[in-house]
């Protein structure tokens, strides 16, 4: 149980770090270059940091449950509960994440073809 929470711990704490870097960078097929673009690439980068921030402190919250002692029962539960509501509420933004994505693509078919007539 002990190395399984550090592996989780790390993982989690590994990955929201790696995504950071990644969002950062850029991702490969990204190709924002109309300016009308600039509203949603702020919106969708603020919603990603603040993901990955919860990604971080999830696993800071199983990096804690996995240390706390055995006398500490509420401490340990109390993390773990905390863990499952952070992943909770992470795919609850993911899923807006996914609406906005999609309203933004179908409002930039739609400019596209207008501009084409």
């Amino acid at each position: 149980m002990f190395a399984g929470g550090l592996i989780l711990a790390a993982t989690l704490i590994f990955f929201s770090i790696w995504l950071f870097r990644s969002e950062q960078l850029g991702w490969p097929n990204d190709v924002y270059d109309d300016p009308a673009d600039e509203l949603y690439l702020r919106r969708r980068s603020r919603s990603r940091k603040r993901v990955n921030a919860l990604f971080f402190v999830c696993g800071l919250l199983v990096l804690a449950a996995t240390l706390a002692t055995p006398e500490h029962r509420v401490f340990w539960i109390g993390c773990w509960m905390s863990a499952m509501v952070v992943l909770c509420t992470i795919v609850a933004l993911a899923a807006l994440d996914i609406v906005r994505t999609m309203l933004h693509h179908r409002h930039r078919l739609d400019r596209m073809r207008k501009e084409r007539s």
